[in-house]
């Protein structure tokens, strides 16, 4: 897959050079501006939802999950039935105008949606659509699903903004900013929510002077302001999108390949079909795997959207505007866990954040169970969506962004497009369990909606992990360890390895690196991705409780450093004999980076007696303190320079010569600091 956001230089689609994106993300002006005009498109999305609650009176009635569900339903429809088809559209036209179309046209649906509704109501009077008079008289209120049918147009039209917007961020950014780009553009998502439905809620709460658009219809003028204020929202996101630059893609060919596929410039595409890019969906595990997850989101999230009506009014008591607030709960949730994800950015593996995320939700989903079965009280309410919201943001940003990583640009909208279809058919199925058979009082049964919702993603947080652990190199709890170490170096010490990691995959080998910080073992072990390093420590943090079973887990060899460990010697040659990786600080402890190196004849020793490859690493960026825990709590810069094995051949044959210990140590001692940065 290529890189189209190198720092170099892009080829674009005409064969010019593209410029390539700012250093920081906050500066790239194509970035924020899409930024915008998705946080400013999804500031009015809700606005139109809570003023259908509002006209169907849905607190005040025995089934307004089943209102919910039938408005959510109807919305996400178009995008299981078009989802692919706009996707390969995203793949063959220019993104920008599409989404810009697709604004525009949103925004005559919206500045109309008030007519259209008095229209229907006229049209189906007296044909058994209508439920029965509202509470004051004015006005009949229909059956659900004539205020879903323009709502259902609208769908058509946001199914083909979103694989366009999806595919076409990854252009806009470098490849180390996919996880933060989705997290901010994810963390707006909620920011936008939670002030659409408190500005729904207070218009339709506020502005009640009533306005007749149909013989039979007569709303809030709240509702009306909802529908205009929609309809400016997507003129100012269309607005913002025709000021975007986006590099114009070059067709690609791809090549065969079973995990990624290595684009090369071709002027005529040879899989530019829709079956292509369903073709390429069913033949990568890791896409399937992606888009099984976001379904898994979609079905949950059209279940937990669907109860809030009833939440509402059947535990708190609350009117139509309330379902802003506790919907509003939900959007914080989802922007406190894109903001997380956006600020780890890519130190917390994606794989990763998807399982613990699906944990997290279904413990979530089931605390809301209890919340509403026993009433326990408006702030458990609150919590419970929170966290649901919280952990259901990991669960989607994550497998977004890997989508972008793992997907080339070529079949990326297809891709998004099956994505579509994919996960709003699960929310098509959950919301239309819920919406289309009419159940009688089925408010009742929220407890159980909500338990089957938080073991379904329980179990599938616990499985996957599970999974990925498995497949891995190592084992479990190796594969676990190393997460760990690689998050926090990532995190924390910001490290990166400049150039390539030269540790060989096969046989005994000696990592032996320069040592100023507590922190060093981490760095090796999350810079080194083939091979996983044991380390000689000192025996006094070998005998710290916590740190003593990772000691053990990894086979450090404790070592005695008041003089000559024989026992520690004779355990790590017999460790490189069995063709394992042993990493050795030659300084022996934690020295001040600008000071003379003590150099231990111990690695001489070890290098000459067990044959083993030796390969410097120069660790560089730290800030320097002979503590043992400040370095984890600080952060650093670090950079890890792996160079090649060190050449001894002319001390062979001296293996038991103690000169040549010293004359080996010294040399690769050189080596290292050869590797240090002018």
């Amino acid at each position: 897959m290529p890189d189209t956001t190198d720092t170099t230089r892009t080829i674009t689609r005409n064969g010019a050079r593209a410029q390539p994106p700012s250093a920081s993300i906050f500066r790239n002006r194509n970035f924020i501006l899409l930024w915008c005009a998705y946080t400013t498109s999804a500031l009015g999305d809700h606005l139109s939802e809570m003023a259908l609650l509002d006209m169907q009176e849905a607190t005040l009635r025995n089934d307004s999950t089943r209102i919910s569900a039938i408005i959510m339903f109807s919305f996400m429809l178009p995008f299981f039935l078009f989802g692919p088809a706009m996707g390969w559209l995203a793949d063959r036209l220019p993104r920008k105008w599409i989404m810009i179309s697709a604004d525009a046209i949103r925004a005559v649906l919206m500045i109309s949606l008030a007519a259209i509704l008095g229209l229907l109501a006229n049209r189906f009077a007296d044909t058994g659509w209508e439920v029965g008079p509202s509470s004051d008289g004015r006005s009949l209120i229909f059956s659900p699903w004539l205020y879903a049918m323009p709502l259902m147009l609208t769908g058509v039209f946001a199914a083909l903004f979103s694989p366009a917007r999806a595919a076409m961020l990854p252009t806009l950014i470098r490849t180390d900013q996919i996880v933060r780009g989705n997290g901010l553009m994810n963390a707006m998502g909620p920011i936008a929510t939670i002030a659409s439905f408190l500005l729904g809620g207070f218009l339709v709460g506020h502005f009640g002077t009533l306005a007749e658009i149909g013989r039979h219809f007569v709303v809030r003028e709240g509702v009306l302001y909802a529908f205009r204020i929609d309809a400016i929202t997507f003129l100012a996101s269309a607005g913002l999108l025709l000021l975007i630059r986006p590099p114009v893609r070059k067709p690609m060919r791809t090549s065969q390949h079973r995990c990624e596929q290595r684009p090369t410039i071709n002027d005529q595409p040879k899989q530019d079909s829709l079956i292509d890019g369903l073709k390429y969906c069913r033949s990568h595990r890791r896409v399937i795997e992606l888009i099984v997850f976001t379904v898994l989101f979609w079905s949950a999230a059209g279940v937990v959207r669907s109860i809030i009506p009833a939440l509402v009014g059947h535990v708190f008591g609350g009117g139509t505007e309330h379902i802003g607030y506790y919907t509003a709960a939900l959007g914080i949730g989802m922007l406190c866990g894109a903001m997380l994800l956006a600020f780890f950015g890519d130190a917390l593996r994606s794989e990763i954040a998807v399982s613990w995320s699906l944990v997290g939700a279904g413990l979530a989903a089931s605390w809301l169970a209890a919340v509403y079965q026993f009433k326990i009280g408006m702030f458990a309410g609150y919590s419970g969506l929170f966290f649901t919201g919280m952990f259901g943001s990991g669960i989607l940003v994550s497998a977004n962004a890997l989508l972008q990583k793992v997907v080339p640009d070529f079949f990326r909208g297809r891709v998004f497009g099956v994505k579509d279809v994919a996960s709003i058919a699960g929310l098509l199925v959950a919301t239309g369990i819920l919406a289309i058979p009419r159940w009688q009082n089925i408010d009742q049964n929220v407890p159980l909606l909500l338990l089957a919702v938080g073991a379904t993603l329980f179990i599938g947080g616990i499985v996957t992990k599970w999974v990925r652990l498995s497949r891995g190199s190592f084992s479990p709890a190796i594969t676990f360890w190393r997460n760990v170490a690689e998050f926090h170096a990532r995190l924390m010490a910001r490290v990166r390895r400049d150039g390539p990691c030269t540790v060989p995959r096969t046989g005994p080998v000696i990592l032996a690196a320069n040592h100023s910080s507590t922190i060093d073992p981490f760095l090796l072990t999350a810079t080194s991705p083939n091979r996983y390093p044991s380390f000689m420590i000192a025996r006094e943090y070998a005998a710290i409780p916590v740190f003593r079973r990772l000691v053990n887990l990894i086979d450090c060899i404790p070592v005695n450093r008041s003089g000559i460990d024989t026992a520690s010697v004779k355990a790590s040659l017999r460790h490189l004999a069995t063709g394992r990786v042993l990493g050795v600080f030659p300084q022996g402890g934690v020295q001040p980076p600008d000071q003379p190196p003590k150099i231990q004849d111990g690695i001489g020793m070890l290098a000459l007696r067990s044959g083993a490859a030796v390969i410097p690493v120069h660790i560089s960026g730290l800030r320097f303190t002979d503590a043992i825990v400040t370095p984890f709590l600080r952060r650093h810069r670090a950079v890890v320079r792996y160079g090649p094995p060190v050449d001894l051949s002319q001390w062979k044959g001296r293996e038991k010569d103690r000169t040549a210990y010293r004359e080996c140590a010294e040399h690769i001692m050189d080596r290292i600091n050869a590797l240090k940065p002018q």
